[in-house]
């Protein structure tokens, strides 16, 4: 049988003899021991131990591995390697996310059957497996997610994306203990409104579940895609956006202006998201221009930031807002809601990251951004605010300002700013780029 070279290579590195017979002698010795605090029987001490021992297992230690999976051939300069080998983006994605976890799977394995035997709720355990295994799924390939944007930026170091993972840990495993202590039967007595149907919420969970599954491994094979030098064009984020969207929409009381809130703000959010995850140099938007110049459209759609599409997406459900009546208008005495205010600031933000990514230390970009995030947002308004200069704390953050025309005028005058400052650091930066050369 011809498997899969990456998965092949993966089993090599990952599965020995020592480790075959230590996993399950150490989980033995574990299970032996609350098999005798449960009186001499598998009983419920036993079958949380297993549970816990899972999530333990399949969500930390996969998550790990699949960051590792990435991060270690970077850090040990073998990732230029595989990047020229012959395998395509899906080969090299399923391989390394189910080879380097074979061994988490084969200890979880041992646990949820211990589970099994132990539980004193056969009827919930299907549902508890299904949740379980595509949960753990969900974070190792999480993991794998976040170790290609790592080796995208040049990091070498796993520590700071496993504090992700340990969060997601944390997020998942009260879930998972929680529905293992209730009764399918509870959940199917459950049901939740989307749009105008009311549906069961065990099968919505279910369907949610499979879906950010399903586009985890979509992100995964994009990345994986870029990482081998393959062009694409941004539909799948576009896709991504309209499905969350259309998604998160469901959930709000039906009206436009509750469907355009959740656009507003799914859009801003994953412009900000489309800006960190994406290759930032100042070549690209050169190239950009060039194929412009040259009507070579395919070219420009796959230069084209992804960002930039969810901004464009933005602007529209910024415009409803804007033009609708809501009780959310006035957020209180001082904050006011003044959407196409926001947008402007989005896109103050932005260019505020992208001119500190031209710069001579692009890794400090994201930690230079906060820190001017925080001057911007609270330090210098409220220090204005606090003596009585209202006006000036409107022109650091046009929410403070009395007028929706006031705030998008402060908010333009920083846009106009910071873009200038920007163009000159992108001159700079594409100068020093082809001087190089």
């Amino acid at each position: 049988m011809n498997l899969n070279p990456e998965f092949q290579r993966q089993l090599y590195l990952e599965v020995s003899h020592a480790r075959l017979i230590g996993v399950p002698l150490v989980l033995g010795v574990i299970f032996t021991l609350c098999y005798f605090l449960d009186g001499y029987r598998l009983g419920t001490s036993t079958a949380n131990t297993a549970l816990t021992l899972y999530m333990l297992i399949t969500l930390l230690w996969g998550a790990r591995q699949t960051i590792d999976s990435i991060v270690e051939e970077y850090r040990e300069r073998t990732w230029d390697t595989q990047r020229l080998s012959a395998l395509g983006p899906w080969d090299m994605s399923w391989g390394k996310l189910f080879g380097s976890t074979v061994m988490v799977w084969y200890a979880g394995a041992l646990c949820l059957l211990v589970y099994a035997l132990a539980t004193d709720n056969p009827s919930n355990l299907p549902l508890l497996l299904f949740y379980g295994i595509c949960s753990a799924l969900l974070v190792q390939a999480g993991g794998l997610l976040l170790g290609l944007l790592a080796a995208q930026r040049g990091q070498s170091k796993s520590g700071s994306i496993f504090i992700i993972a340990v969060i997601g840990f944390l997020s998942i495993a009260p879930w998972l203990s929680k529905t293992a202590s209730v009764t399918s039967y509870a959940f199917s007595l459950k049901t939740l409104s989307w749009y105008d149907w009311t549906v069961n919420s065990e099968s919505f969970q279910q369907c949610s579940l499979l879906l950010a599954l399903f586009w985890c491994a979509v992100g995964i094979y994009r990345l994986m895609a870029q990482e081998l030098g393959m062009r694409t064009l941004p539909w799948v984020w576009l896709a991504f956006s309209v499905f969350l969207i259309v998604y998160l929409g469901g959930l709000l009381p039906s009206s436009t202006y509750s469907f355009s809130l959740i656009a507003f703000a799914v859009c801003a959010g994953l412009t900000y998201l489309g800006l960190m995850v994406e290759r930032n140099d100042a070549m690209r938007i050169k190239r950009l221009l060039t194929y412009f110049a040259e009507r070579n459209w395919r070219r420009v759609g796959e230069e084209t930031p992804i960002w930039w599409l969810s901004y464009a997406l933005a602007l529209p459900a910024a415009l409803v807002l804007s033009l609708s009546e809501s009780p959310w208008r006035d957020f209180g005495a001082a904050f006011h809601f003044y959407p196409l205010a926001i947008v402007l600031i989005l896109l103050r933000d932005c260019a505020i990251y992208l001119y500190f990514f031209y710069g001579n230390n692009p890794q400090r970009a994201l930690s230079l951004t906060l820190l001017a995030g925080i001057l911007l947002y609270g330090v210098i308004p409220g220090l204005f605010n606090a003596i009585g200069q209202n006006g000036l704390a409107a022109l650091f953050f046009p929410l403070w300002a009395d007028s929706a025309g006031t705030g998008v005028s402060c908010a333009l005058i920083q846009v106009g700013l910071i873009l200038n400052l920007l163009y000159r650091r992108w001159t700079v930066s594409t100068r020093n780029t082809n001087s190089t050369r």
